[in-house]
């Protein structure tokens, strides 16, 4: 029996060619796929893959969100994260979602036929483009242990903070309420030792955890 992939991205040209280079491995069958919206889950749910292949930017589920949701809904199935997002924010909550490997898009297309199989039998497997990050991460983290530990929507508030939006310009285009976007500020805050909002910008540029 082929392994079977279920295929997310809401990109329609990208998950097209996902799903013809998958299906032309003889040992591999995409049984669906979906742009990330809700109807996802319930094909998911119904199919229940060995493998779900899937982007981190959804149209209506975060990605890490979405990693967790796929795992109730097919316990059995197995993620495979496939994105342009190289940060390590990005690879540590995945992981901390449940999922099994991750690599980018920009690798070869045989690293992600690799990486199904290898999440199918039970393995992980970490694009090695980001692997030497990784390992620098994890050996600096004297002194920036808080700070390395700003999750993806900590940054991308202060990501847009640093764009000079507004609390209420942050919520809007995040689909957050005010309160949140308060709290994900006032919680960077402390995980990078700064006094206000300028202070934590410019403190997030200067280790590179915002561009």
């Amino acid at each position: 029996m082929p392994t079977t992939v279920f295929v997310i991205d809401d990109h329609a040209l990208v998950r097209q060619g996902i799903v013809q280079l998958v299906n032309a491995e003889e040992d591999l069958e995409v049984v669906g796929d979906g742009s990330g919206a809700l109807d996802t889950l319930d094909a998911i749910r119904r199919v229940t893959p060995h493998v779900v292949s899937m982007d981190l930017e959804m149209p209506e589920i975060r990605g890490a969100d979405l990693i967790s949701q796929v795992m109730a809904a097919s316990p059995t199935t197995r993620v495979l994260v496939c994105t342009m997002h190289s940060h390590y924010a990005y690879v540590a909550e995945a992981l901390r979602c449940g999922a099994d490997g991750y690599i980018l898009k920009s690798s070869p297309s045989s690293l992600l036929l690799e990486g199904i199989r290898r999440v199918a039998a039970g393995q992980g497997l970490i694009d090695p483009a980001l692997q030497s990050d990784i390992i620098k991460h994890l050996q600096s983290r004297q002194g920036h242990a808080a700070a390395s530990e700003l999750t993806v929507r900590e940054m991308e508030v202060l990501r847009l903070a640093a764009d000079g939006l507004s609390n209420h310009e942050i919520a809007q285009q995040t689909g957050q309420s005010v309160e949140t976007v308060k709290l994900r500020l006032r919680r960077s805050f402390l995980k990078l030792g700064a006094v206000d909002r300028v202070n934590a910008v410019a403190l997030a540029l200067r280790r590179n955890l915002i561009t």
